[in-house]
């Protein structure tokens, strides 16, 4: 077994990933709730969980912002595009080849998962966060038509990065065998580490990690 993530890495990965599904949840339930769930499930239990959701966004937000800012200090160093990121671009991986023998050599993560974290972390999860922040606190002589700019990028980003963590969430479990591993329990199969992140395996075999 090879070592992936710390102790530290985990514990902040599973409570921005806990947090991020608890208002994405909650925010499909205020933004689609009426027009989707009222006529299916009535007036009242709709008024309770209509509740909820808004009780929850709200409170759960700051949360994930405190998280999300953690989350870029530990991950970004590894995250620095490298100049053998563009081959794997390039072959995407090798994710498209059939036989499954095409695996391209990167870093501790590979370029798909660094344009990940650059839009989905950085770029929709800072927006994610001002935005909502705006519409959280109206307090702040903000215009209405600050507002309404702020509701519309808060729900465009949100929608974007829910698709966008659904991916993630898919090849992080049942769409590659073993890279669950690293998140669950911090260690990966010494054979995975090599097929999928060579570079980063050589380094720590020399350790330089």
């Amino acid at each position: 077994k090879v070592r992936r993530v710390t102790t530290g890495e985990r514990v902040i990965h599973w409570a921005t990933a806990i947090a991020f599904v608890a208002l994405a949840v909650s925010g499909l339930v205020i933004l689609f709730g009426k027009n989707v769930l009222l006529p299916l499930i009535g007036y009242t239990l709709f008024s309770w969980l209509a509740t909820l959701a808004k009780n929850l966004h709200n409170f759960v937000g700051p949360i994930f912002s405190v998280a999300l800012l953690v989350f870029i200090v530990l991950f970004v160093k590894d995250n620095i595009p490298k100049g053998y990121d563009g081959q794997w671009l390039a072959k995407f991986g090798g994710m498209l080849d059939r036989s499954g023998k095409s695996h391209v050599p990167s870093g501790k993560f590979n370029a798909g998962e660094k344009v990940l974290f650059w839009l989905l972390v950085c770029v929709l999860g800072v927006l994610l966060v001002l935005s909502g922040y705006v519409l959280l606190f109206p307090n702040f002589d903000q215009t209405r038509s600050t507002m309404q700019i702020a509701n519309i990028v808060h729900i465009g980003a949100a929608l974007l990065a829910i698709a966008m963590a659904c991916f993630h969430i898919y090849l992080g479990t049942v769409g590659m065998r073993g890279a669950f591993d690293a998140m669950r329990y911090g260690y990966v199969d010494e054979a995975w580490a090599k097929e999928h992140h060579e570079y980063w395996y050589n380094d720590v075999v020399a350790g330089k990690l």
